[in-house]
């Protein structure tokens, strides 16, 4: 009876974790293709995704999002190399003001800038853009919500929705 016991114990702990590993694979997404480790029939692990455009990214993800230490090389070879955050990286510009790249299998790529708030929202961020003497300002979508955000109380601010396009 014991001898039972401990093989059907075995069998178990051997089939829960072949249930749980993770494996190579290619998986297809309307905006990129993905070559890498999958869980769960999900990109999770680490893995390259090429999208449609011919750019790449090389690196971790999660549950289908790229989340981890990872390289964006675009179509024109310019590279970005960070810790990625569901699909974003922020980049610091200076102080006040930062790069923002947005990557997703399913959308593809998104670029802009963001810039600090000034005042009481002094800890938000606005969409921003280089005029043409080379600085960055707001544009008028960011000086918007930037009003709108000091009127609500603080509330709002970007978390990133602005665009300027790649």
């Amino acid at each position: 009876m014991n001898l039972f016991k401990i093989f059907t114990i075995t069998l178990f702990i051997i089939f829960s974790s072949l249930t749980n590993i993770s494996y190579a694979d290619t998986l297809k997404f309307p905006a990129a293709t993905y070559e890498g480790d999958v869980k769960k029939g999900k990109a999770h692990g680490k893995g390259i995704f090429t999208f449609s455009d011919g750019s790449t990214y090389e690196g971790q993800v999660k549950k289908n999002k790229i989340h981890g230490k990872g390289i964006y090389t675009d179509a024109a070879g310019k590279t970005y190399e960070g810790t990625f955050k569901f699909g974003t990286l922020k980049t610091k510009i200076d102080g006040k003001t930062r790069s923002v790249v947005k990557i997703k299998p399913k959308t593809g790529l998104e670029t802009f800038i963001e810039m600090k708030g000034t005042g009481n929202m002094a800890s938000k961020w606005f969409e921003a853009e280089k005029n043409s003497s080379g600085e960055y300002v707001l544009t008028a979508k960011g000086e918007t919500d930037m009003k709108i955000a000091a009127a609500s109380g603080g509330s709002g601010g970007a978390t990133g929705s602005g665009s300027s396009g790649c």
